[in-house]
C-alpha cells in the first residue's frame, strides 16, 4: 500500500513529535478518508509507532495523532 508506505516516511521524520490526520492528509496530498485512517490505524498497530490523543507538531490542534515513540 503505497499510502501506508507515504504516511510512515513522514511519521519517521517527524519522530518523536506527533502529527494528526488531517495533517498527514494535506502534507500528502490526499483527502482524509477511510483509506488514510486505515493506513494510519495499521501503523499505529505496529511497536514502535503510538497512536493517542496529543497536540499536533505542526498545525498545535488537540486531537488524535500518531507518532514513532522508537
Amino acid at each position: 500500500m503505497v499510502i501506508l508506505v507515504n504516511i510512515r516516511r513522514l511519521v519517521e521524520r517527524l519522530k518523536p513529535a506527533p502529527i494528526c490526520d488531517a495533517c498527514v492528509a494535506e502534507r500528502l496530498e490526499i483527502g482524509v478518508s477511510d483509506t488514510l485512517r486505515a493506513g494510519i490505524g495499521e501503523l499505529a498497530g505496529e511497536r514502535d509507532y503510538q497512536r493517542e490523543r496529543s497536540r499536533c507538531s505542526l498545525c498545535d490542534t488537540e486531537g488524535m495523532a500518531i507518532r514513532k515513540i522508537r
